[in-house]
């Protein structure tokens, strides 16, 4: 599992199985979510994430932010 955070597109993504890429659902609240072509979840994008974390969840980008490229 790894996460990262694109700060100039306010992005976070949580990449949670290497299952191959099958595509992408976009809800309206600024989540998208990756299916792989096993059915899973392979990955959680969140948009506009810093407007979403705020307060004390604001740590999930600060930590993500950490973790390597």
């Amino acid at each position: 599992m790894e996460s990262w955070y694109d700060k100039e597109e306010d992005v976070l993504n949580v990449e949670i199985s290497d299952d191959e890429y099958w595509k992408s659902i976009e809800l309206p609240n600024g989540v998208v979510i990756d299916i792989g072509k096993k059915g899973t979840i392979t990955g959680i994008e969140i948009l506009r994430a810093s407007k979403i974390f705020s307060g004390d969840v604001k740590r999930v980008i600060e930590v993500a932010r950490k973790e390597p490229a």
